[in-house]
């Protein structure tokens, strides 16, 4: 994790800084709409490297034919998949569940307009840092994930 990509992105308004933290595979990760979602946890595992965030595929009889759940220390959550392009989404928003307390995973609003999005996952303590040195502009670059609208799915107004 390059923290200093983030904090250049945040005070260079030219888009460069903005870049060169899309470029950096370490500090953020990337969703596909058709991203295998156990896959999505074993990403932003590699970003965190907390050596205890796994996603885990599950095969089942009933249909679907499979569960996914993510493991994080002594939780386990079950991804509530629909089966559609939401899932992408309610995959990120289990994520956070899982993860809360200790990281956050936000969307990079820069990479919208794409079939592929841009996650950052950072400890709750460095969003509070953050916020507290570059106020809105956080908020400008990395939005926070909430159950609605579906990033994935639902029109954005950024």
């Amino acid at each position: 994790m390059n923290l200093n990509h983030v904090i250049a992105a945040l005070e260079d308004e030219s888009g460069a800084a903005t870049q060169a933290l899309f470029d950096d595979t370490e500090t953020i990760f990337w969703v596909d709409w058709r991203h295998e979602d156990e896959g999505i946890v074993n990403d932003c595992e590699g970003v965190l490297q907390t050596g205890e965030l796994a996603g885990e595929l599950v095969n089942i009889d009933a249909k679907p034919g499979f569960e996914i759940y993510i493991q994080y220390k002594d939780k386990r959550l079950k991804v509530p998949l629909t089966v559609s392009g939401a899932d992408r989404h309610i995959t990120i928003c289990t994520l956070n569940k899982a993860l809360a307390l200790e990281y956050e995973v936000r969307f990079c609003i820069d990479s919208n307009g794409s079939d592929t999005l841009a996650f950052l996952p950072l400890a709750t303590t460095k969003w509070a840092e953050l916020e507290e040195r570059y106020g809105e502009r956080v908020n400008e670059l990395f939005y926070k994930i909430a159950e609605k609208p579906n990033l994935f799915t639902d029109p954005l107004d950024f």
